[in-house]
């Protein structure tokens, strides 16, 4: 293909790949609609009914924030939930909007009722996502009335401008802006390509790594493929909702069929690592098929495969022990077969699979607004830590609540004392360092982003105003533009949304002519002692750690694996294994949800900047962990599609062996990651397992049941590297597993 088509079709795979299914890009320029519009809307009315040229402009103002935070709000796709969640947008702005007008005047009452606020705001969030909303409105509701010296008579004419607002953007959720379900997860389906396009980049550099660089670039390759089992959730999750599978396909054929797509991706990485041990010259045949299908040149591809797989078959098992012990060519034919398959996704798509209907399908994970949901799902079980023995117990909404309202005191107090009129500033700072987070580490590090985009965005939002020049529809349209950026990139850092916030804000101090450089500094210093505050509360009022988090996390996910491994050993009829089932699929899925839910809570673990958070912490030792675990999830799949899809294969050796296996992991997922030894109980199940694998008789050339085998072997050492301590790395290298890495996949080999 030409360069230029080249460029086109790798910038649209990564827009696609870091968005699935445009959702996020979806709500964030529909959410530009919705603010643009009910400005205007609010404009028209002020105009109609004879309002002065500051009750407009508040009007319109508050217009846009109900419109930002409702349209958030009314991500779910279905029409009634939306009416819902919607007619109570006023009521939760009233109830922020009453107290404030009720005390004001009185400094003291004043503060009390916005501690009690903070406390029910996040409280609230017990009840379910549209409660978070209803919260943050609350919040808005009470600074509007503040800000304004409201009283309770200056209610009504600002409750009129919510309920208008909130009809119009439920209006266009409805309507013109509505979420149609069938594109958005056809949509996802083509992010799930262009994600297994990133795992086909990925192994072309790993094949084309030198020896010493090859370890990062496998951990580079497993954060790809974790990836693209995210996207397969995501297609899990939209395929339950009404009226989004295409015509003629059921909820379980296309969990299979993405399955079945999966298995092929992993078969190629699977390849491309083993093949990247040799380190002859026979892996840049491959690398270069795995380059033209991360192009997306499947032509190419398709051709270069064939020929891979012709010349391999050509050459015979004597040329390829004269090279390198008869290794490289069976692994370059499963290599070459994984590409063709991989070319044939789109064919894939048009024709499901035989699979037995599920009536009461239910997906893996239960979409948020039309994402996975977040790391408090692991978070709400864990217990906090600290002197508070009372209240550990609590739960999550319930601590979160309690820190906020701690929080929101000295904040209150402290804040004051740098500007009695702008304290909600820091206010603000010490709840957002609550707002999507559910471990202390998480709090931290977003009070610091806070500090960080707040910093930044003051100097942004200086030069637009000096570039919009005081026009108005001109700052209008910056601070849409802002928000509408700060929206669609929330979810990469919380810093982009302190950012683009912090230019809107610039803006309306613009607006309303009292822009000025003591303003801009008290602003981040407000913002700097909010999130400190929020930062030191998340770290010493019941701490939620993030160890403890990952260790629930880590528990779940070898419970999924022995579930998955249980499966395995199920009889069907005739005593042979059960081929695959919808039941089975499902359990797989269940794997890659926990499996994503670690990576999810281990972030700051394995991530750079939460070294400084966490005490004793090495990212690099923390990625290595992650990629084993991402390993032994695919190995896992591997096996299924071997053992379990296969009707043919019938082998009760191997049936102990993974039922063994199964204990095993139930019994690691018992031990502490950070063990100094692995636990005698786990060493033993893989003993036993490995003495099974040996007692198999292999015969003839290699088949299903070897690779059966194979896979079985590959899981011990999995398991093994996982049970055993990781040294902390040094100089820059690479931690390493006290056990081998596979005891017993070298020594199965069949016989002639």
């Amino acid at each position: 293909m030409a360069p230029t088509r080249g460029t086109a079709a790798g910038a649209w795979d990564r827009l696609v790949a870091s968005d699935p299914g445009l959702h996020r890009l979806h709500q964030a320029l529909s959410a530009g609609v919705a603010i643009s519009t009910t400005i205007g809307l609010q404009y028209v009315y002020g105009r109609a009914v004879g309002s002065g040229a500051q009750d407009a402009l508040v009007a319109m103002l508050l217009g846009a924030v109900v419109a930002l935070t409702g349209w958030t709000a009314l991500g779910e796709p279905r029409p009634w939930p939306k009416v819902r969640t919607a007619a109570f947008f006023p009521v939760a702005i009233l109830a922020g909007m009453l107290p404030s007008a009720a005390v004001a005047g009185h400094t003291a009452a004043t503060l009390g009722v916005l501690v009690v606020l903070l406390f029910l705001t996040v409280y609230i969030r017990r009840f379910g996502p549209a409660f978070s909303f209803y919260g943050t409105m609350v919040w808005i509701g009470f600074v509007f009335t503040a800000f304004l010296r409201l009283t309770a008579a200056g209610i009504p004419s600002l409750l009129l401008t919510v309920a208008i607002s909130s009809a119009w953007v439920l209006l266009l959720s409805l309507t013109v802006l509505r979420v149609r379900p069938d594109r958005t997860l056809r949509r996802v389906q083509q992010a799930f390509g262009a994600r297994a396009r990133a795992v086909a980049g990925a192994c072309s550099e790993l094949l084309r790594s030198p020896p010493g660089d090859t370890e990062s670039h496998l951990i580079r390759l497993r954060s790809r493929q974790l990836r693209l089992a995210e996207t397969a959730l995501v297609i899990d999750g939209w395929s339950a909702t009404t009226g989004a599978l295409p015509e003629g396909w059921s909820a379980a054929a296309l969990r299979r069929r993405t399955l079945e797509a999966h298995l092929v991706v992993d078969d190629l990485a699977t390849a491309a690592a083993a093949l990247s041990t040799p380190g002859d010259g026979e892996s840049r045949a491959a690398a270069d098929i795995a380059r033209h299908l991360a192009r997306n040149e499947y032509p190419a591809a398709r051709r270069r495969a064939a020929q891979l797989c012709g010349a391999v078959r050509t050459t015979g098992e004597s040329s390829a022990r004269a090279t390198d012990g008869g290794r490289s060519s069976p692994l370059l034919l499963r290599f070459a077969e994984a590409a063709l398959a991989f070319t044939d996704f789109a064919a894939w798509e048009r024709t499901p699979p035989k699979i037995d209907d599920v009536p009461d399908f239910s997906p893996a994970a239960a979409l948020v607004l039309g994402g996975l949901p977040g790391s408090s799902a692991v978070a709400r079980g864990v217990e906090a830590r600290g002197g508070w023995t009372r209240l550990r117990g609590l739960s999550q909404p319930s601590r979160q609540a309690l820190q906020v309202a701690v929080a929101g005191a000295p904040a209150i107090v402290l804040g004051r004392l740098l500007s009695p009129d702008h304290y909600y500033w820091a206010v603000a700072a010490a709840l957002l360092a609550f707002a999507g987070t559910s471990t202390s580490a998480e709090s931290v590090t977003k009070a610091g982003s806070a500090v960080v985009g707040t910093l930044l965005g003051l100097g942004v939002g200086v030069g637009a105003a000096e570039l919009a020049g005081g026009h108005t529809a001109a700052v209008l349209v910056v601070i849409v533009v802002s928000l509408v950026l700060g929206l669609y990139l929330a979810p990469l850092s919380y810093g982009f949304t302190a950012l683009f916030t912090t230019t809107a804000v610039v803006q309306l101090y613009a607006l309303l002519h009292e822009l000025s450089r003591h303003l801009l500094l008290l602003r981040l210093e407000e913002t700097a002692l909010g999130a400190a505050i929020g930062a030191l509360v998340a770290l010493l009022v019941l701490r939620t750690d993030t160890r403890d988090t990952v260790r629930a996390a880590r528990g779940r996910y070898f419970d999924a694996v022995a579930d998955v491994l249980r499966a395995l050993t199920e009889p069907g009829r005739d005593g042979a294994l059960p081929p695959g089932t919808p039941e089975l699929d499902a359990r797989l899925r269940v794997l890659d949800l926990r499996t994503h839910q670690l990576a999810l809570v281990a972030t700051p673990l394995t991530n750079p900047l939460g070294h400084p958070v966490i005490r004793g912490n090495d990212p690099r030792r923390g990625r290595y962990r992650m990629a084993l675990h991402t390993s032994l999830s695919l190995r896992i799949r591997t096996v299924a599609a071997t053992v379990a899809y296969d009707t043919d294969l019938s082998r009760p050796g191997l049936v102990r062996a993974i039922g063994t296996l199964a204990d095993a992991a139930e019994a690691l997922g018992a031990t502490s990651p950070r063990a100094a030894r692995p636990a005698d109980e786990v060493t033993r199940l893989l003993a036993d397992a490995q003495d099974v694998l040996w007692s198999e008789s292999v015969s003839g050339p290699p088949d299903v049941a070897v690779r059966a085998l194979m896979g079985a072997a590959h899981l011990i050492g999995r398991l093994a590297d996982l049970s055993s301590p990781v040294r902390a790395a040094r100089s820059g290298r690479r931690p390493r597993p006290a056990a081998p890495a596979e005891p017993v996949a070298s020594s199965l080999r069949p016989v002639e």
